[in-house]
């Protein structure tokens, strides 16, 4: 009798140690998957926004506060504009957005939390923008990914 009870006790640890690694690696699981998302679109849309940014002919107005705005003028003298907003779904996620003479709010990229704009003064003709996009989401942590341009124009 004393003999089942241990091996009953043993078993009882080796399956709930089983079941705590279990649940701990799926959880684990999960969160990288977030991160690799997040970084996915920031990817994408620190890539869309610095094409752009390169192209413009100027840059029309800048607000760092709130998620962030950026305004310039293309070639063609169309307005572009970047903002954050809020996906209209049930998971109601942050996204960068980006409009034309103020139509069309279209997502760049989800998990888009914050657009930060600086612009450089180097005293000379050229023209340098430092952009760094901020992402997250659920528990996933906040990322950045960041980088500089410099208008052709």
């Amino acid at each position: 009798m004393v003999g089942l009870l241990v091996a009953i006790v043993l078993i009882a640890i080796v399956f709930g140690t089983a079941n705590l690694l279990f649940a701990f690696s799926v959880k684990t699981c999960y969160w990288n998957l977030n991160r690799l998302e997040v970084q996915e679109n920031l990817r994408i849309g620190i890539d869309r926004l610095s094409r752009e940014v390169r192209q413009a002919a100027e840059i029309t107005s800048i607000d760092n506060y709130g998620g962030g705005r950026l305004t310039f003028k293309d070639p063609h003298d169309n307005v572009i504009s970047y903002r954050i907003g809020i996906s209209g779904d049930t998971e109601a996620a942050y996204q960068l957005i980006r409009s034309i003479n103020g139509y069309g709010n279209n997502p760049v990229a989800r998990y888009v939390t914050r657009l930060y704009v600086e612009l450089e003064n180097t005293g000379t003709d050229v023209r340098i923008v430092h952009i760094k996009i901020t992402g997250e989401k659920g528990d996933s942590g906040t990322m950045d990914l960041s980088t500089t341009v410099t208008f052709r124009n």
